[in-house]
């Protein structure tokens, strides 16, 4: 039997799948947008970082997501990124130009976390 080919979700079916966070009493009736922000700040961006969803991150980047949103607990797209120790993630938010220096209400930026995490995480902002 062949295979169907796997398809990928639009950046407006991605948006579509944060509504739960964003609108949780209005499920996918009220529209997400790259830039909005739920009730304790989070962007999109900060959204698919907690879930893990890489694909939607690149995505998100890609089409202008603010990349230095700072959103709950005062923790930039990079703070979650380096909390959830996503390489690929993390990669992507320096090239696209995000600050590693925002202290969080932690008092840690995204470069201490990654300091305190060492190994292949730490590694990707020594250049930086």
């Amino acid at each position: 039997m062949p295979q169907k080919s796997k398809t990928r979700e639009t950046l407006e079916e991605l948006l579509a799948s944060c509504s739960d966070t964003f609108s949780p009493a209005e499920l996918g009736s009220v529209p997400v947008t790259l830039d909005g922000r739920d009730v304790d700040g989070e962007t999109p961006l900060h959204v698919m970082l907690w879930r893990g969803n890489t694909y939607a991150v690149l995505q998100f980047i890609e089409a202008g997501a603010d990349i230095n949103a700072v959103g709950d607990m005062a923790e930039t797209p990079l703070h979650i990124a380096v909390k959830q120790q996503n390489s690929v993630a993390i990669e992507a938010l320096l090239k696209a130009g995000a600050g590693m220096s925002h202290v969080s209400e932690f008092r840690q930026s995204p470069r201490e976390l990654a300091d305190e995490l060492g190994g292949d995480i730490r590694r990707l902002f020594v250049n930086q």
